[in-house]
Formats: structure tokens, C-alpha cells, sequence
């Protein structure tokens, strides 16, 4: 479902975006940018960089995530992650493998290793949002059992997004902080280097929402309303580009979306995102019950914005 309001820009973010709209050969080919240098190697459209004449739709995918994105339930975001067949699994405290910490509920949530144990059959994507509440001891053994696992389940894509280190944000246990995120993402791309497992493509999350302070709470992790969109929006024109779709969202409001969709790692954060989506506003499915990790309902603010 598309939601379009009244567009306000600035001169700023029209030029920006001008490069995405205003010509179609262009749009379709975006000019290589400087990369950051905090900046991974940016994925590669697989498997071809020329959409075909009728291209499939994408596969069915399976986006696991702990409490950072969680916030699509929290503020009723669910319907910004579009453009594809998709499963959320949202749970406060999640680590990859080791066991997970207690979330504010009192309940411990099962590990990413095993919430993609329990979808075996029908997907071709896995999306990793989730590596907050871990150390970087294992990183390396979690991607391979991880990639390992949705080999043996017949994914076909791992989806892998790098964590924000430019954060306040101390995990349960001490396990998780700014240096432990900084040398996970240098691990991640080390692997995607090395070629192991064609099938890792890094999504660029940190370096593309790097100086959107404005996105998180104070800690740097969990997203606001802004964020729970941006974020939404940001997965779903990444996997756009990766099975070579058109962009699920125009640029902004009142324009045609995109078509091949260009990889949001390079273009950065122009998109409109408050000519699209209801910002500020509450979405239909918030205020949620957190069946998945226990019995209370979340009347309250979550405990990172108190």
C-alpha cells in the first residue's frame, strides 16, 4: 500500500534526488561514488547487472532482526518493508547462536540460528538484522554454521546488514558495543573477500544511516518512527536492486519509481521518506502484542526511550 502527502523539499535533497529521476538512462546506471571510509564493499546485483525483459518476481525472504528493528511493530511500520514476499521475525534480546538475553519481558528468545531452523521450507532469502546483543568472539563461526544452515534449507541469498558503530549502545552482558560492532562488520567483509559463500551479499545499513541521528533513540541502535520507515524502505529498494525490480517507492511522492531499482548503498539517504510514509503518525498495526516473546502487551514506551 502506498501512501503519498503533500511533497516539501529543499533545494538540497531535489538536486539529490534529480540524478534518480530526472533521466531514466541515467537512473538506471548511477555514477559511482567515493565510498566512505567506513564503507564495505558494496553488494553486487545478482545474478545479473542487466534486468531481463520479464524479470521474476522475488523469492519469498526471511528478515530476522532483534529489538533495533523492532520498532516496525512499535510504531506500525510493517507495511514499509514491501516489494516482496517477506516473514518478520522481531524479537527483543536475540543473538545469532549463543543463547539469547532476557528482554525487558522476561523472556529469552530464540537465536537466529534457530529462527531460520523453524523456516526451512519456501524461502530464498535470509536478512540478517540482528548482531547487537552478541560478541565478535565467534562472528566468523556464526556466519558459516548460519550460512551453512540456509544452504541446507535451500536460501539462495544471505542478506547480511552491517551494524552501527558510531553508538552508545552497550548490550545485555557487556557482550555488544562500538568497537565489538566496528570489527564484526570488518569480519563480515572479510568473508564476502574471500568468496566462501557467493551467496552473502552485504547490505550497508551502518554506512547508509550513519549520520541520520535523527532515525535512532539516544542510544544509537533503536529506531524512532523516522528510523522504523527509513529502515523499511531501505530493505525493501536493496532487495529491489538485488533480483532487479523496480524500486517498491518512487524517490517521492508524484514521481514514477525507478525501474531497475539502483542500490541505496550508492546513492545514500535521498529518498522523500515523508512524502511516502506517515511519519509521525501511529500506523494501523501498532500498539502490538508480543506473542513471539511472552505474554504482555507494551501499553509503554520501550524501556530504550525512558
Amino acid at each position: 500500500m502506498q501512501r503519498f502527502r503533500t511533497c516539501r523539499f529543499g533545494f538540497t535533497i531535489a538536486v539529490l534526488i534529480g540524478t534518480l529521476v530526472a533521466d531514466p538512462v541515467t537512473a538506471q546506471t548511477p555514477s559511482p561514488v567515493a565510498a566512505p571510509a567506513t564503507a564495505f564493499a558494496l553488494a553486487v546485483r545478482s545474478p545479473n547487472s542487466t534486468p531481463p525483459v520479464d524479470p521474476a518476481p522475488p523469492g519469498r525472504a526471511l528478515l530476522v532482526s532483534d529489538s533495533a528493528w523492532l520498532s516496525f511493530k512499535l510504531y506500525g511500520a510493517m507495511d514499509s518493508v514491501q516489494g516482496f514476499d517477506h516473514t518478520l521475525a522481531l524479537a527483543s534480546c536475540r543473538r545469532r547462536m549463543s543463547t539469547s538475553c532476557t528482554n525487558y519481558n522476561g523472556f529469552v528468545p530464540i537465536t537466529l540460528y534457530e529462527e531460520l531452523d523453524n523456516h526451512p521450507d519456501g524461502y530464498a532469502t535470509l536478512i540478517v538484522a540482528t548482531g547487537y546483543n552478541d560478541s565478535d568472539r565467534n562472528f566468523t563461526e556464526d556466519i558459516r554454521n548460519i550460512a551453512t544452515l540456509a544452504r541446507s534449507h535451500g536460501y539462495q541469498r544471505l542478506v547480511w546488514l552491517t551494524l552501527r558503530s558510531n553508538v552508545s549502545y552497550l548490550s545485555p552482558d557487556d557482550t555488544g558495543f562500538a568497537e565489538v560492532f566496528e570489527r564484526s562488520n570488518a569480519a563480515l567483509r572479510q568473508i564476502v573477500e574471500d568468496g566462501t559463500y557467493p551467496e552473502l551479499v552485504i547490505a550497508d545499513w551502518a554506512t547508509f544511516a550513519r549520520d541520520q541521528h535523527d532515525w535512532f533513540s539516544g542510544d544509537g541502535i533503536h529506531l524512532r518512527t523516522a528510523g522504523a520507515y527509513a529502515a523499511g524502505d531501505y530493505i525493501s529498494r536493496k532487495i529491489a536492486f538485488l533480483e532487479v525490480q523496480p524500486c517498491p517507492q518512487p524517490a517521492y511522492a508524484g514521481v514514477e519509481p525507478i525501474n531497475p531499482c539502483p542500490d541505496p548503498d550508492v546513492h545514500g539517504p535521498v529518498i522523500g521518506l515523508e512524502s511516502l510514509y506517515p511519519i509521525g503518525e501511529r500506523g494501523p498495526d501498532a500498539g502490538f502484542q508480543l506473542s513471539w516473546e511472552g505474554s504482555s502487551s507494551w501499553p509503554a514506551a520501550p524501556w530504550w526511550e525512558l
